[in-house]
């Protein structure tokens, strides 16, 4: 069996599709799945470069396709209409028949589906981030409801088989048109080898910020939030800067915190998985501060650490027992929950346990490379 995993992005850009499909790639192969990936040439999101490159990380081989943007500058018809930011070189065709399986993670850039359709393999699209609020549920049922009908026509088209992270998200991709039975749910996964809880390291009141730096994370609300906090903290905000003009608004917010001598706030830059799980051991709670998303693996990596999250997004346990959620956007109710949570000892380390328990039970890579595995077989088996 051959998997060839095509995205819009990878490394060295940063983001959760490319930390997702590197790590797919590399469980896949550990276990005698052959698995390379496909994607855009570009160093920088959306910038992509006329060249074409392959590269060799470890068993698995990196094609890097030549791509342009026929509309630098200007507003883009092909964005509008079909979710391509840039057209990729149409001759990568012909590498999808060197494999069995087509496995499309991200649904930020439709232009590799696409291109692909007429292309009669087994195909998966992988939708990570498919969010009531954002993304292209939001795009096609609220801000451009005259090209709902559309998209239904082709989206459903793209594969035979759609995966999502939870089980919510499988509502919102059958309100766009993909049927039922071709959606399932395959979890993030961890190695909980990697992110393990270390009581010895925790700090008390330290609280931790893990994401890009742009607004739809929400950053600017812990900021507001921590004007109506009296305990003192420090704050780690750990992430890429996604964009130039919100970085500004973010330092600018945390040098008047500093100033004002109540909280300590630090900007950290991005992280490697290495030096970013002692941040996770040491922190009291992580806050997901996030405008739209419902789910993210920043919760699950935080867990798998033992500490508890206060989070605009959903709970993983149903008795909510591994944080506190709060509505989004709002920083008086996101400072209450923070609050509660650092005052509280006992309520965060049992969040912490518990946290950690499920993980265990239900995030491990082993289960989800298991999982994905016997879809693949399933498929070709069909």
């Amino acid at each position: 069996m051959k998997i060839l995993i095509v995205t819009p992005s990878y490394y060295p850009i940063v983001g959760g599709s490319e930390a997702l499909t590197r790590i797919l790639s590399i469980k896949l192969n550990e276990i005698g799945i052959r698995t390379d990936v496909m994607t855009l040439n570009m160093n920088k999101k959306w910038m992509p470069i006329w060249k074409e490159e392959t590269k060799k990380n470890g068993l698995t081989s990196v094609f890097r396709v030549p791509a342009f943007n026929p509309f630098p500058g200007l507003p883009n018809p092909l964005f509008t209409l079909f979710r391509m930011n840039v057209v990729p070189k149409p001759s990568f065709t012909r590498k999808l028949g060197d494999y069995d399986v087509i496995h499309f993670i991200g649904e930020a850039d439709l232009g590799f589906p696409l291109l692909s359709y007429f292309i009669k393999k087994p195909k998966i699209m992988h939708c990570v981030g498919i969010y009531r609020n954002g993304g292209i549920y939001n795009y096609y049922m609220f801000k451009r409801p005259f090209l709902k009908n559309l998209f239904k026509r082709f989206f459903p088209n793209l594969a035979g088989i759609y995966a999502v992270l939870e089980a919510e998200a499988k509502k919102l991709l059958s309100d766009l048109g993909v049927p039922k039975d071709k959606i399932f749910v395959l979890p993030h996964g961890l190695d909980l080898k990697i992110f393990r809880p270390d009581e010895t390291k925790k700090i008390n009141n330290l609280i931790l910020f893990v994401g890009r730096i742009e607004r739809i994370k929400g950053l600017h609300i812990l900021m507001k939030a921590l004007s109506s906090l009296e305990i003192p903290t420090q704050v780690a905000i750990i992430g890429p800067r996604w964009d130039a003009e919100y970085v500004k608004e973010i330092e600018k917010m945390s040098h008047a915190i500093n100033e004002n001598g109540v909280h300590k706030v630090k900007l950290l830059g991005p992280m490697d998985q290495s030096d970013l799980v002692p941040w996770y051991q040491k922190a009291a709670i992580v806050v997901c501060p996030f405008l739209y998303e419902t789910f993210s693996t920043v919760t699950l990596e935080a867990l798998a650490c033992g500490t508890p999250v206060v989070s605009t997004g959903v709970h993983l346990l149903k008795n909510g027992s591994d944080g506190i959620l709060v509505a989004p956007k709002n920083p008086r109710k996101l400072a209450n929950a923070i609050k509660k949570l650092l005052e509280d000892r006992e309520m965060k380390e049992r969040f912490g346990r518990e946290g950690r328990k499920f993980i265990e039970q239900h995030f491990t890579w082993e289960s989800v490379i298991k999982k994905l595995a016997k879809v693949y077989k399933d498929m070709l088996d069909d």
